[in-house]
């Protein structure tokens, strides 16, 4: 029996997380053109299962919302701000009229998916031995450098990945990317409940900002962020799905 993907509620965002362990050759035939040839392109088999892993759930999950086969999807990254083909991507045709964001990391890929408000996920593996001392300086604001040199040297890393999820999820919510300064957004203090404390970029923010972090799974981190209505978000394992295929 094939496995289904349940009905989005009214209010509700689904979050779906899947492992490039459950990465198989069927996969493929779920991908698109252009996305089989990007695959072949990585040289490491690891990095070639995770987005494998990722884009199959990503068009399952979408096949099951809009009612367009998985295979037939088609995507836009047309910016809304400057018309190039670097933006938030989205589906054509306004197929299902869903909002979506796609993140991977490591040994894991989240999706997160709605039908009302637009969202921005992001999840990313925790290095402890990486040192992040030079990128402190181009993506924390003041408030928040102050913030993370308060703390132990050895807790800094974390701190610092912590802000890094919360800022990259709001800026897929909005569709601004990297195109923006990380440190013209302010995010709450690692231990504290995630918020936006500030936005002194350019455009201003059309709706208030919604952050959450997620429960992640072992060795991650990862932040959702709604632009409006706050949604009850539900998680969900994909791995059945993707076996289904």
């Amino acid at each position: 029996m094939a496995t289904t993907v349940p009905p989005l509620r009214a209010g509700e965002c689904q979050v779906w997380w899947a492992s490039r362990t459950v990465a198989a050759p069927s996969l493929l035939d779920v991908l698109d053109e252009r996305e089989r040839e990007r695959w072949s392109r990585f040289m490491r088999e690891e990095d070639k299962a995770l987005y494998l892993v990722a884009h199959a759930m990503l068009r399952r999950v979408l096949a099951a919302h809009s009612g367009v086969a998985a295979p037939a999807l088609r995507f836009s990254t047309i910016c809304r701000f400057c018309g190039e083909t670097h933006g938030k991507p989205r589906l054509e045709d306004g197929a299902g009229a869903l909002e979506f964001s796609l993140s991977h990391s490591g040994l894991h890929a989240v999706l997160a998916v709605c039908r009302t408000v637009p969202l921005g996920i992001d999840v990313e593996q925790v290095k402890p031995e990486r040192d992040r001392t030079r990128l402190i300086e181009g993506v924390l604001s003041e408030l928040e450098r102050r913030a993370i040199e308060a703390l132990p040297t050895e807790g800094q890393g974390l701190a610092f990945l912590r802000y890094w999820t919360r800022k990259e999820a709001l800026l897929k919510a909005t569709g601004h990317g990297l195109a923006i300064p990380l440190k013209s957004v302010t995010v709450s203090a690692p231990d504290a409940a995630p918020a936006l404390l500030a936005w002194t970029a350019e455009p201003p923010l059309e709706a208030p900002a919604q952050l959450l972090d997620l429960a992640a799974r072992p060795g991650h981190l990862a932040a959702l962020a709604m632009l409006g209505e706050r949604l009850d978000v539900v998680e969900r394992d994909a791995a059945p799905l993707l076996a289904a295929v």
